[in-house]
């Protein structure tokens, strides 16, 4: 009997991807556990391995390379030796709905001529949200040639209404740039507030300093301000389970774990991989960990279990010679710490103002999940615990 291949889950949040091309040829013979096709996330590209054996077949009209499709979505067979399908191939929906008959013409091609979409592309909240004010069915708005994400221009054009200001220039965007402003834009339309602080960072660095060169000896890791940092966020946040929690189809959901974060730039892209229960590792096994998952996302190798389940975020821009800075939500994530350069500053010590290194720290939360002073006292644990960082290795 004919085994399906379909598009899976790639995290908790993701409904969609791009199919970024199969890895075996169609007749091929398949292992279970050798890769099949290829798919991009918001988050990560990855490489769907088989869970079958069986020779590949692929479906008449199937997805392109760079087509978005979604999860469930049928996109072949793995048949057994001497095995055949029919002509006419019977289509599960990914939504549920009834099944479709799929024949060899191509896909698309029908499709255009019937006027149906493919499948259900990506749409931004202010495209959805426009499309509700003028009571226009958002699954029938195409958006333009050569994107894959419905925005408010294409809502207004399908209503027959013009924008005043004249077209903007556009110039070439990659999937990557665009899935990270559709997160952030959506993001940001969360309620945000900030809290700030300015840590006395000298016992901090006096400790990174004396660790650095044991740790490179023994371990063979470079010990970072990184490392402490999220040593330091995951002990505040056992601490304090009301800010380990997360906002979802209104409902706070507590998190029992405390994962880290931590926002890695590459060439092209905004990567955040997770350092997994950092409160029961050792300093140099957090050093080890963060160093394979930077490793992972400068050659695209990270996997979806790299990228999911996390309760914060770090953002650290000091390396760049950043003061402070307040950074935006990574949904579902409630609270995100942004940390800016150790460097010497004017610093209030009893009477006498001082030349002290001190760590600026900022932490959003979203208010519709953490008050005030829930933000208030995970910042206090947060800075009294980077002030006494010898807790931190011990």
């Amino acid at each position: 009997m004919p085994i399906e291949i379909t598009v899976p889950r790639l995290g908790w949040s993701s409904e969609d991807g791009v199919f970024t091309g199969w890895l075996k040829q169609a007749g091929e013979k398949v292992v279970s556990g050798e890769p099949l096709f290829a798919l991009e996330s918001d988050k990560v590209t990855m490489e769907v391995e088989s869970l079958d054996n069986g020779v590949l077949h692929m479906l008449p009209g199937g997805p392109e390379p760079g087509g978005v499709v979604v999860v469930g979505q049928l996109l072949g067979y793995l048949l057994a030796e001497g095995e055949e399908v029919e002509p006419l191939l019977s289509v599960r929906s990914p939504e549920g709905a009834p099944a479709q008959v799929v024949s060899p013409e191509p896909l698309a091609a029908r499709q255009a001529a019937e006027g149906k979409p493919g499948t259900r592309r990506p749409v931004s909240p202010r495209a959805r949200a426009r499309a509700k004010s003028l009571g226009i069915d958002i699954d029938s708005v195409s958006p333009e040639a050569g994107s894959h994400r419905v925005v408010e221009a294409d809502v207004l054009r399908f209503a027959g209404q013009r924008e005043v200001a004249p077209p903007p220039v556009r110039t070439a965007t990659s999937r990557t740039r665009k899935v990270i402003a559709a997160r952030l834009e959506e993001s940001f339309r969360t309620p945000h507030f900030y809290v700030h602080a300015e840590v006395d960072a000298t016992g901090l660095a006096r400790l990174r300093d004396e660790l650095l060169p044991v740790l490179l000896e023994r371990e063979g890791v470079r010990l970072s301000y990184n490392d402490l940092l999220v040593k330091a966020a995951a002990l505040t946040l056992r601490s304090l389970p009301l800010v380990n929690c997360f906002w979802q189809q209104d409902e706070v959901v507590t998190l029992d774990t405390a994962h880290i974060g931590l926002a890695v730039q590459t060439d092209e892209s905004l990567l955040v991989p997770v350092i997994r229960d950092p409160d029961r590792l050792s300093i140099h096994e957090i050093a080890r960990a963060r160093q394979s998952l930077v490793d992972k996302c400068r050659h695209s190798a990270l996997k979806p279990a790299d990228v999911e389940g996390a309760s914060l975020t770090i953002s650290n821009l000091g390396a760049f010679g950043i003061d402070r800075f307040q950074a935006i939500l990574n949904p579902p994530q409630s609270i995100i710490v942004a940390a800016g350069s150790i460097a010497r500053r004017p610093f209030v010590a009893g009477d006498a103002v001082l030349a002290r290194l001190t760590l600026p720290l900022s932490v959003s939360v979203d208010h519709r999940v953490i008050d005030g002073v829930a933000a208030a006292r995970f910042l206090q644990g947060l800075v009294r615990r980077l002030e006494s960082p010898l807790g931190l290795v011990v």
